[in-house]
């Protein structure tokens, strides 16, 4: 019978610990002592916050059709625009420029490879120009303003030339790109 009351005392103690433990984990339910219910203007606030930062990547994103099919019309515009078809037209603007600036062209060796785009295709120039300091660098910049695409690459200073007093050699590496006769 000892044995019965001893388990019985054990099972009471039990039962009443599980008891207080069942207590305690209701009241800390019922309470707002979690870190979620006791503050919850901070828990929105960081919601708030976070659907900001995911608004702000997600906002260059909407109407990204639109923008694409604005885009290969701009595209197509440049190409058709600013993109000569031949070598000639290349060398009479070049010739043009040279012109309304004063310097002379005295030598350009052209180089073609096909470009990455389909129906496209890399020019890459190296000119020999003489004459002043300043008109060539109002020839460069005419190049740079141009409406026909060019890019200037490199640029050497090569040295005075014994023809006139102050004028200068200069080694130019342009790029243009040539449209196929299908771009047209």
């Amino acid at each position: 019978m000892a044995d019965l009351t001893r388990a019985r005392k054990r099972m009471i103690t039990a039962v009443a610990v599980l008891g207080a433990i069942d207590a305690a984990a209701a009241i800390y339910l019922a309470l707002p002592l979690r870190a979620g219910a006791a503050q919850p203007a901070q828990v929105q606030q960081l919601a708030e916050e976070e659907y900001r930062q995911v608004s702000r990547t997600t906002v260059p994103l909407r109407g990204i059709d639109q923008k694409l099919s604005q885009a290969q019309k701009d595209d197509a515009a440049f190409i058709n625009n600013r993109l000569p078809v031949r070598y000639s037209d290349v060398v009479a603007e070049l010739g043009k420029l040279a012109s309304a600036n004063h310097i002379t062209i005295t030598n350009v060796a052209y180089k073609t490879a096909p470009d990455k785009l389909p129906g496209i295709d890399d020019l890459e120039m190296h000119a020999a120009l003489d004459g002043q300091y300043v008109n060539l660098v109002r020839f460069m910049n005419a190049v740079e303003r141009d409406r026909m695409f060019f890019t200037i690459d490199s640029v050497g200073l090569s040295g005075q030339t014994g023809a006139r007093a102050g004028e200068v050699r200069l080694d130019m590496k342009l790029d243009t790109y040539l449209r196929g006769q299908s771009q047209l």
